[in-house]
């Protein structure tokens, strides 16, 4: 290989990096959401949810609209955040989490009601437990996601170790 292609192959390295968390990170928040809509969700929102099918064909659902999220909040928000605040005690990593990710999905929830006319959790108007009239987020969410946040640095951390050995697999 010359040396010229070798070296525009090693600048699509920080690029696969990138494109292996943004899949990564949809996919953990793809199944964590189908997990959760099982039975979870109904708990905090504390109305029955209308299904499609009976619960004994344990259906999750998810929106193909939470990509976006997924991917694009967890490379450039909570990789950020996660940075700065690393080395802090837990219980205020806790904290921060908590708040952080209510915000970003209150924040977010209320992006895609002006941009698209609805967002893809509005189910959570049927519960007495909104945060907001719309129901863009929910009181029983705010301790959970405190919790998602602290597995999630886990999870970030083990994405940002494998992400340069991936890159250099593909590179090969």
């Amino acid at each position: 290989m010359s040396s010229a292609i070798h070296g525009q192959l090693m600048l699509m390295g920080p690029w696969i990096e990138l494109a292996f968390r943004f899949i990564m990170y949809v996919f953990c928040g793809f199944s964590m959401e189908i997990i959760f809509a099982l039975k979870g969700i109904e708990l905090c929102v504390g109305v029955p949810i209308p299904r499609r099918v009976p619960g004994k064909y344990l259906e999750g659902f998810v929106s193909l609209y939470m990509i976006p999220i997924h991917g694009f909040g967890m490379l450039f928000g909570f990789e950020a955040l996660h940075f700065v605040i690393q080395h802090w005690a837990w219980p205020v990593r806790y904290l921060i989490w908590a708040v952080t990710i209510t915000s970003a999905e209150a924040i977010g929830g209320y992006l895609y009601l002006k941009v698209l006319g609805f967002y893809s959790w509005d189910y959570y108007r049927l519960s007495p437990y909104k945060i907001f009239r719309s129901g863009l987020t929910l009181w029983p969410l705010l301790p959970l996601w405190g919790v998602v946040g602290l597995g999630l640095e886990v999870y970030s951390d083990l994405l940002r170790y494998l992400s340069p050995h991936v890159s250099n697999y593909f590179l090969k």
